[in-house]
This record gives structure tokens, C-alpha cells and sequence, in this order.
């Protein structure tokens, strides 16, 4: 009677489950397994645990050589979404203050451009692009060169331009000056691509000392914004 009772109870226990309970439970996971399909389940997880989504057939991707998965989201980002969150707010105070600068000059490619250079500091504060002396010095350079630039063009009356030729001036101008602010931070060592619209933005315009002065201002805010809050940033990846 022992020996029977401790195998009826032996699944309860830690033992060996018997016949009728193993033939039940086969029978719980094949219906919770016909229900969802090992297609659907696979999907999920996928989904749910990587953040990708499956785009194409895998007889297509192995053919082709084509992804098979493609990313949807960031699953670090509800891991980490406190710090997602305080670098989001630090980072629209920082613009916030470029703003104030910058759009008293509303000059729309000069605050995109420092835009971008928000974007880099705050979310991989630790890459190359993002260093003090790439951010300050890429800025620099573009600002030296779309300087000279708008001087030749608008200043020094080296270059005659008319109403019906200015269009063409002016591209010829801008793409001259984006080589030129490359190849400068290539040299250097101050590669910092949002600087690409600091050199097209004051070389399409009028040389101002005022903006000149206000857009160093605000280079050197962001600059001492990524000092002030150092401790704080970590990659978002």
C-alpha cells in the first residue's frame, strides 16, 4: 500500500510522474501547441526578446543572401528607460539654450547642424564624433571656411554675381566649401559631421559678426553642457 501511494504521489513529490500523467500532459502541450502554431510562438519570442521581426522566408534569405530579420525596436530601451528618459531632457535643455542663440538669427541650417551635434553628445556621448576636441574643432573649421566663403562671395566682390547667376554661385559655393571643411577635418583629426552644415550655413549668407559670435556661444555651451554633465551620459545603444 506504501509503495503504491508513493507512486501515485510521486509527480507531487519529485518523482517519477506515472503512465496516465504523462499521457495527459502530452495531451495539455500538444493542444497549447496546435493553438499557437510553433510558427506564431517562435514569432513572439523573436519579437518580445530581440526586438526583430522576420521579413522574408528563409529559403529567400539563404538563396539571396538577404536579411532575415529586420530590428523594430531597442529592447534596451525598457530596460533602461529611466536613462533613455534624463539624457532625452537633458538633451532638449541644451537645444533649448542653442535655440536662444542661434534662432534670434533664425538661421535654419546653422540650428539643424547643432542639432545633430545635441543628437551625437547625448546619445553616444562616448564616440570619437562626440569628443570635445571634434565637436569644438569640426565646428571650428566649418565655420572658418563657410566664412571665407560667404566673404568671397558677398564681400570681397572677387566673384561677380547677378540676380540670374546667384543660384548657381551659390551651389557651386556650398559644395566647394563642404569638400573643402572634410578634407580640413580629415587633416586634423576633427571629424564631426554636423559641422558639414555650420560651413554651408554661413557660406550661404551675408557675413555678420554678430552670428558669428552667437553660434561660437553656442558651440562652447554644448561643449561645456557635455563637461557639466559627463557623469550622467552613457551610450544609448
Amino acid at each position: 500500500m506504501a509503495d503504491r501511494a508513493g507512486a501515485e504521489s510521486g509527480d507531487i513529490a519529485g518523482g517519477e510522474p506515472t503512465e496516465d500523467q504523462q499521457t495527459t500532459r502530452t495531451h495539455h502541450n500538444v493542444g497549447v501547441h496546435t493553438r499557437l502554431g510553433p510558427g506564431v510562438n517562435g514569432f513572439l519570442n523573436r519579437l518580445l526578446s530581440r526586438g526583430e521581426l522576420q521579413v522574408l522566408p528563409r529559403r529567400l534569405s539563404r538563396k539571396y543572401h538577404l536579411p532575415l530579420f529586420f530590428s523594430v525596436y531597442n529592447v534596451q530601451f525598457f530596460r533602461l528607460r529611466g536613462r533613455y528618459l534624463l539624457q532625452a531632457a537633458l538633451a532638449a535643455l541644451v537645444m533649448l539654450g542653442v535655440l536662444l542663440l542661434v534662432d534670434s538669427i533664425a538661421d535654419a541650417v546653422l540650428a539643424a547642424g547643432l542639432g545633430s551635434s545635441v543628437v551625437i553628445v547625448f546619445v553616444h556621448p562616448n564616440s570619437s564624433s562626440a569628443a570635445i576636441r571634434h565637436l569644438v574643432g569640426g565646428h571650428v573649421l566649418g565655420l572658418a571656411v563657410g566664412a571665407l566663403a560667404s566673404f568671397i562671395l558677398f564681400h570681397a566682390g572677387w566673384v561677380p554675381v547677378t540676380d540670374g547667376t546667384y543660384h548657381w554661385v551659390a551651389m557651386v559655393a556650398a559644395a566647394i566649401t563642404l569638400g573643402v571643411v572634410i578634407l580640413l577635418m580629415s587633416a586634423t583629426d576633427t571629424e564631426h559631421p554636423p559641422a558639414a552644415a555650420t560651413g554651408l550655413g554661413f557660406a550661404l549668407q551675408s557675413l555678420e559678426y554678430t552670428l558669428v559670435l552667437l553660434f561660437v556661444a553656442a558651440v562652447l555651451m554644448l561643449a561645456a553642457s557635455k563637461v557639466i554633465f559627463r557623469r550622467a551620459l552613457r551610450d544609448l545603444d
